[in-house]
């Protein structure tokens, strides 16, 4: 195994501790790194959710809990009467002429809905019965048509344009071909508000229970419509990143699917098989269900079949959209709302931090910091038990009428706990490779250092300089002073060598009163001029020691090693050249350094 050496500061400068010096830092690096987690990965979420990262995802989420919701009985005010593949073949023509059109519309207005929808496009005549129609259109005032306004546009019957009896049958596709917004209103170029054809259909129902909207001031988009208050989607709202805005949207709160809907056939109604009362006083909407001749789209309901989606037409759509409006006003059913930008950013920062301190508790309290157990199996279970959170809160926040964003405080938590794991485990790589009493490296990362710089050296035939010190008579020391008092004079001797030493070069505790420094690409003058400084600033500090035979105070010893690394060497020479020439300066009376460079028997005293 091969680490890499500790970063430095400038070449004159002094290296960086592999452990927090004191406990006072140590706590500022602990909260460093939280505060950091918290707002860096906050920072980093928001940026993206801006930026549409998480849209498709969110969304996604929304068609799930759409999916799942409990299921909601159908709506009673609403009756579809479709058209499909059966129901043209059964007419023998398509599309329908006048004449049967007129007949359909009819039998139906005969029932006195109270209000009428034809989904089909019917801008030009079709005869026979063209004047029949006419006069049925025009002789219908609770009759609404359809016309096709934003992009390739479809004209409406001319009757009921000039009645004002239409609404738009445009629909809000978001950027994965999905309906999960309806269009309520635009405002043309003429300058006037048209309605949606769901929106025609409810407001007219909503007219006869007298029921008032009124706008809340001036240029505001919120409408109080009966007991709820509609607001208007913006670009940003919910899960949504920049998206077109344009005219008067809303989320769709899709009541369901064909099932949650009161249908007849077209032929049912024509020959008379349905109640005499069906449509009274209800909405009646005659519109195509079969995908042959009618556009159908993508909706939260959509499932993979057979290599294909199941799609819903765009009469169920405006269907779902009518009801929702009309059940909110009358009923207080919800619409869909989104959180304020501020929530939103609080809503991000809180799961920011709830990542962070859970995932600080698990690390402070695992096994994995006495080495026993892998560091991610520890967080597995919590991992996975906050993964179930956010979505969980979502889905209860929706069932309440509120979309909560859910992917991005989820990424906000993960991230966080990923940081702080990045950062425990660089932590705990510091401290099995750092001497917990001197803040120096340790003997196993002067080992395994020592061994990554040999190779390197002996490929690049660069020299290697080695210093062994020794703390001379240490252990009178000791017993003169105390074991508190000689732990405290290793921790400023520690600090006096990292202050003479240069960018590069390692100081390691290597035995209880030892260090030995590493010195890459060195040669032997700027090795022993580095040994001859320790040995100074050591003097320096002025430690008193009244049991020293050398010095009033305490000094050190230094043997120096010198060599360019060959293939018949190994890093254990150099050692043992090392300590052999700190023994001979021992030997020497100590409080010197000595030099030996291999290979050669010769030294040199200073």
């Amino acid at each position: 195994m091969l680490i890499a050496p500790p970063r430095f500061r400038t070449r004159t400068g002094h290296p960086e501790s592999m452990c927090s010096s004191s406990p006072v830092q140590h706590r500022l690096w602990q909260w460093r790194a939280r505060l950091g987690a918290v707002v860096g990965t906050t920072g980093l979420v928001l940026a993206a959710t801006a930026g549409g990262l998480f849209q498709m995802l969110e969304a996604a989420m929304l068609d799930r809990y759409i999916q799942h919701r409990p299921l909601e009985s159908p709506d009673p005010r609403l009756v579809l009467i479709t058209i499909d593949n059966d129901d043209i073949e059964a007419a023998g023509e398509w599309p329908l002429s006048d004449q049967r059109l007129a007949v359909l519309l009819e039998q139906v207005r005969s029932q006195q809905p109270r209000v009428l929808g034809l989904h089909l496009y019917r801008d030009v005549p079709i005869p026979p019965g063209s004047d029949d129609l006419s006069e049925v259109l025009a002789t219908t005032p609770n009759l609404i048509g359809m016309e096709k306004y934003i992009g390739q546009s479809v004209p409406p019957p001319p009757i009921l344009q000039q009645l004002n009896q239409v609404g738009l049958a445009d629909m809000v596709i978001d950027p994965d071909g999905v309906i999960r917004r309806g269009l309520v209103s635009v405002r043309g170029n003429d300058g006037r508000i048209r309605n949606s054809f769901a929106a025609a259909l409810a407001l007219m129902y909503l007219q006869a229970e007298q029921v008032p909207i009124e706008p809340q001031g001036s240029g505001s988009s919120r409408v109080q419509l009966g007991k709820t208050l509609i607001e208007s989607l913006r670009q940003n709202d919910g899960g949504y990143a920049h998206i077109d805005d344009g005219g008067y949207q809303v989320i769709l709160n899709y009541r369901g699917t064909r099932e949650n809907f009161e249908t007849v056939s077209m032929t049912q109604v024509l020959a008379g098989e349905i109640p005499d009362d069906l449509f009274r006083d209800r909405i009646a909407m005659i519109g195509l269900v079969t995908p042959t001749y009618q556009d159908h789209y993508n909706t939260p309901y959509s499932n993979r079949v057979r290599d294909r989606y199941t799609q819903m037409s765009s009469l169920l759509i405006h269907a779902n959209l009518t009801s929702q409006l009309i059940s909110a006003a009358l009923d207080g059913r919800n619409m869909i709302r989104f959180p304020s930008p501020a929530l939103e950013w609080i809503w991000v920062l809180s799961w920011a931090s709830a990542g962070t301190v859970i995932s600080w508790y698990w690390w402070q309290t695992s096994q994995f910091r006495n080495h026993k157990s892998p560091a991610w199996g520890l967080l597995i279970p919590y991992l996975g038990g906050l993964c179930l959170i956010p979505p969980l809160i979502g889905y209860v926040a929706f069932l309440n009428g509120c979309w909560v964003p859910v992917i991005s405080p989820l990424s906000a938590a993960l991230m966080a706990s990923f940081w702080i794991s990045i950062h425990q485990i660089h932590r705990l790589q510091k401290l099995a490779t750092c001497d917990g009493l001197t803040q120096l490296a340790n003997r196993r990362y002067f080992d395994l250092y020592l061994e990554r710089l040999w190779f390197l050296s002996l490929r690049r035939q660069q020299p290697i300089s080695l210093i062994l010190c020794d703390v001379d008579y240490f252990k009178p020391y000791n017993d003169t002073y105390g074991h508190r008092q000689g732990d405290d004079c290793l921790q400023q001797i520690a600090q006096a060598l990292t202050r003479s030493v240069r960018n590069g070069d390692v100081v390691a505790r290597y035995g209880g009163e030892e260090f030995a420094i590493i010195l890459p690409d060195t040669s032997l003058e700027d090795a022993m001029t580095v040994a001859q400084r320790m040995n100074d600033m050591v003097r320096h500090l002025q430690l008193g020691h009244k049991t020293s035979a050398v010095a009033p105070y305490v000094t050190l010893s230094c043997g120096v090693a010198n060599l360019i690394p060959q293939p018949s060497n190994s890093p254990h020479e150099l050692i043992e050249t090392a300590d052999y020439a700190l023994y001979e300066a021992k030997e020497k009376g100590r409080n010197t350094c000595v030099l030996r460079q291999l290979p050669g028997p010769a030294s040199s005293e200073y």
